[in-house]
């Protein structure tokens, strides 16, 4: 797990200079290990967290022994053994330990061909000084990120956007329309950067190229997944289950590869279960650590530890700071981007206490895009004479919805069911064409917010014609899984310098469970019907019978609380907001009152939107120099300042 950067094409100015400083600002990716290495059109950066073969034999940027191949690569190619001994059979001998090299051995052969072959998470760039040529890579799912520039007829690349821009001449317009949609999502679509004239390389995209003509190489997809819509129904079978059983055993297994401690992250859920259990019949036997919350509703550690003594692991519980809301600063240096899913708070606050006990943790995510478990999924099925009767009058429901008080809650409801071609299946658990965003929005951002949906929609509208189930998965596997939960993932994990690993993400899994209908994944009241029929051979009944809870935390009760609507009043209404030139103060105290009087619908979620917002502003829309990282201790100190 690393970060990399560079460029192609004509040399800059400073260009090693301009190379050390993004290197410097990807150091908590990389903290063990730093590289440049450049030739004729190209440089390379790197910074390395040591995981497999410590020695100097994996440092990069690694070339290959004639020194005509060159690459950087941040991730983990899981199935490097494997790999290794089918290059070994051709004749291929190997210097390390490491699956940089047998990665770089298959770029030498196949070049971007080399891509599906590939089980893991990775960006890379990879150079071909002969041929001079270059490949930029992102891996399937888009676990790991990868930004980079066309400007100026070269390409410029990094693992984060904050080393993409820390040249000081570097362009930092912000894109109004971005704002629009972080505002209306919660995040940023991969085809969509906070900044103008960068982007970033989609998932399961490959960008080739000369380094003679960098900047007219184009992004091309090298896989597509392809979900079964066979409107049938019928259950997992017996044979379908024990492959079912060996597949996750085995994603389990080739990522507790190591030479480094080994965790996981184990919350009252079937994923991490069923991830633990998997774990624990392993040689490596690794700590499972659960996030705990004082709010009963939102903790899961008793459920956790259940799992944990089912399956023989032990187990320890990172209790979430009250008044975590002071951590936001430090996330949005952190997340490049403004980033607005509350659950980074908690997964941030867990991976800062991981980073004392391990240095690489499995996770369970990917579970519930992957066998179909969120709520939303169980909503449609369950309601689709409901979705289907709204559909023919949804013009006829949207003018209802408009003589109702604004921050209503019925309004906001009647709204969501409003929405054409079964577009509430696509929004149960938020509707980002909130009817209350355009009371809150500077009056300039309002033609922006206008569109601010349409990645959303245009992605759903791609899958018309094909089922409800199949089209929201569609949707999360194009935007929300990419977007949203895995930059939560890399970049709270990153931040501390730790690797988080998703077994439910292993392409074999993903694939499997496209092939099967969507009927053998959910029915009427629950989802993930083949992991819920593994569950009992695996875990204790109570992780069984659990209610599901997403990994959130408490918004509306904490902005109710004196700290919360303290730190609204200090950073959203004050006349030196930096970014306050995105609502109006207004249109956001109303919505505070609106809220405290626990009346009606909550505002938890926007306000923790419009705060993110605003932190994200203090780092990074003004002059470079800003984007300094904050000293822990001042972190820590705003915190204390912020305890209940």
């Amino acid at each position: 797990m690393c970060g990399i950067c560079g460029w192609f094409g004509r040399r800059p100015q400073g260009a090693r200079e301009a190379t050390q400083r993004m290197t410097e600002q990807l150091r908590h990716r990389g903290p063990d290990d730093a590289g440049i290495e450049s030739g004729d059109g190209w440089e390379l950066g790197f910074r390395r967290l040591s995981i497999l073969d410590l020695s100097p034999s994996g440092h990069q940027p690694m070339r290959s022994e004639d020194g005509r191949y060159w690459l950087a690569f941040n991730g983990e190619i899981y199935n490097y053994l494997e790999l290794r001994q089918d290059l070994e059979r051709v004749g291929e001998r190997f210097r390390s330990g490491s699956d940089t090299e047998v990665l770089l051995r298959l770029l030498m052969r196949s070049g971007a061909n080399a891509l599906p072959l590939l089980n893991g998470m990775f960006a890379l760039a990879f150079v071909d000084t002969e041929a001079r040529s270059f490949v930029l890579a992102r891996d399937r799912l888009g676990v790991k990120p990868l930004y980079y520039t066309a400007a100026d007829g070269g390409v410029r690349f990094a693992s984060e956007l904050k080393a993409l821009v820390a040249e000081p001449n570097v362009d930092r317009r912000v894109d109004s329309n971005a704002v629009a949609q972080y505002l209306a999502l919660g995040y940023l679509p991969s085809e969509t950067c906070i900044f103008e004239r960068h982007s970033k390389l989609p998932p399961g995209h490959a960008l080739s190229g000369s380094l003679d003509r960098p900047d007219t190489a184009y992004p091309a997809p090298y896989w597509n997944l392809v979900l079964n819509d066979d409107p049938g129904r019928r259950l997992i079978t017996p044979a379908e289950l024990e492959e079912l059983e060996t597949l996750l055993l085995d994603a389990v297994r080739i990522r507790l590869r190591s030479d480094v401690p080994v965790g996981l992250f184990l919350s009252g859920g079937l994923d991490s279960g069923l991830v633990a259990a998997m774990a624990a019949k392993s040689e490596v036997a690794p700590l499972a650590l659960t996030i705990g919350f004082a709010e009963a509703g939102w903790d899961e550690s008793k459920l956790a530890s259940a799992t944990a003594r089912h399956v023989g692991l032990q187990h320890l519980i990172v209790p979430q700071r009250s008044g975590g809301l002071a951590d936001l600063d430090r996330l949005s240096w952190f997340f490049d981007e403004p980033f607005g899913d509350p659950s980074a708070l908690p997964f941030f606050t867990l991976c800062e206490a991981a980073a004392g006990h391990a240095t690489v943790f499995l996770s369970g995510d990917g579970g519930d895009e992957t066998f179909a478990g969120y709520r939303r999924y169980i909503e449609a099925v369950n309601r689709a004479g409901v979705i289907k009767a709204a559909a023919r009058v949804d013009g006829t429901l949207r003018a209802a919805s408009r003589l109702l008080p604004e921050g209503s809650l019925a309004r906001y409801r009647l709204s969501k069911l409003a929405l054409s071609d079964h577009g509430c299946a696509a929004a149960f658990d938020e509707m980002p064409d909130d009817p209350i965003l355009d009371s809150i929005v500077h009056p300039d951002l309002r033609p922006s917010m206008r569109i601010a949906s349409r990645p959303m929609w245009e992605r759903w509208q791609r899958s018309s014609g094909a089922g409800v189930t199949t089209r929201q998965q569609r949707l999360d596997y194009g935007l929300y899984l990419p977007d949203d939960v895995l930059v939560k993932v890399d970049r709270a994990s990153m931040a501390h310098s730790i690797e988080v690993r998703s077994p439910f993400l292993d392409v074999r899994l993903v694939e499997w469970a496209a092939r099967l209908p969507r009927s053998a994944l959910l029915n009427r009241t629950e989802g993930k019907l083949p992991l819920r029929a593994l569950g009992p051979r695996l875990l204790p009944e109570a992780t069984l019978q659990a209610q599901k809870r997403g990994f959130g935390v408490p918004l509306d009760e904490w902005f109710r609380g004196p700290m919360g609507v303290s730190m609204v009043q200090d950073r959203l209404l004050a006349p030196q907001s930096r970014a306050s030139r995105y609502w109006n103060v207004p249109g956001v105290e109303r919505i505070l009152r609106l809220h405290g009087s626990c009346r009606g619908r909550g505002f938890g979620l926007i306000l923790w939107r419009l705060l993110m917002l605003d932190a994200w502003s203090r780092h990074y829309a003004n002059a470079p120099q800003e984007t300094a990282r904050p000293h822990r201790h001042q972190a820590m100190q705003g915190h204390q300042a912020m305890q209940v």
